[in-house]
């Protein structure tokens, strides 16, 4: 396995997860998972949960003993608290303010480190997450990269499963690229025109891009709607980024909002084909040229 690869196959994992919703008193199936138990040394059942999923996650992708080591967690050491897992980075220097796929993010809440998730995409000044026990169940969400709610970001030692042999993703995200050594970033997104009346996932994911980048979609948020409000955000985004603010989410305004760059197919140059020394066309142009 690749670091590129595990970190598809984390992010793959989580986003798989989103949509789910915990029970009566923060009950969660993360919480039985009985290699989960074994790391922690006790059942974090009908508790806050949104550590017990991150770490669920790194023990369902890559086993108990790699995922204690790749968070810097003493097998048994009997905490799911967000602040005690931020500080098992922050020991190891593995701590760090600038994101990257596969991070482990922590936020402050209540006056402490009290919430966490995983890093899934870096778009340009925004970052994507997926939490657990997020409005009570697995949510994708997005934030600007500077809001102050991040506490900072835990590096996971992801050359602990470098070279094993650990199943890579075989869906999912694949389009994680994080060595290019001009520190370019591409990855392939395929994503429809939006406008006016379109409802779906994909206006959704527009407004919370919108929102990260301090442009209000209404009072309504990211609600999936894309009515008058989301199309004047739109073209308010749209001018600010200098794209002609006509309101429509096409190839050039998903790119910016994303922070990826929009790679065009190169032109193909045509070369007019010179014409046979005895065509009729020759004979004609040296006529002309006399």
């Amino acid at each position: 396995m690749t670091v590129n690869e595990a970190k598809a196959k984390l992010c793959t994992w989580a986003l798989s997860q989103v949509g789910y919703p915990e029970g009566a008193n923060n009950w969660n199936k993360y919480a039985e998972n009985p290699d989960l138990q074994r790391m922690y040394g006790w059942t974090p059942q009908n508790q806050p949960w949104c550590d017990v999923f991150v770490d669920s996650g790194f023990v369902e992708c890559f086993g108990v003993e790699n995922a204690c080591a790749m968070t810097y967690q003493p097998m048994g050491a009997w905490s799911a608290l967000c602040r005690q897992s931020a500080q098992y980075y922050k020991d190891a220097g593995a701590w760090s303010m600038r994101p990257e796929i596969g991070d482990q993010v922590f936020f402050y809440a209540s006056g402490d480190i009290n919430h966490t998730g995983i890093v899934v995409r870096v778009d340009g000044g925004s970052i994507i997450t997926v939490e657990g026990n997020s409005s009570d169940m697995v949510a994708e969400r997005v934030y600007s990269v500077s809001d102050s709610k991040i506490a900072g970001y835990g590096r996971p030692d992801w050359a602990i499963v470098e070279g094993k042999d650990i199943d890579a993703p075989a869906n999912g995200v694949t389009d994680i690229d994080v060595g290019n050594k001009d520190n370019t970033r591409y990855f392939e997104l395929t994503f429809p025109y939006i406008q006016h009346g379109d409802m779906n996932s994909f206006v959704m994911t527009i407004q919370r891009l919108l929102i990260a980048n301090k442009i209000s979609c209404g009072i309504d948020g990211a609600d999936g709607d894309f009515g008058a409000m989301t199309e004047q955000a739109v073209k308010q985004y749209q001018s600010n980024v200098g794209l002609s603010p006509d309101g429509i989410v096409g190839p050039d305004t998903a790119a910016k909002l994303f922070g990826v760059e929009l790679r065009k197919a190169p032109k193909l140059e045509t070369k007019a084909e010179e014409p046979k020394a005895d065509s009729f066309w020759n004979n004609l142009l040296a006529k002309i040229k006399k």
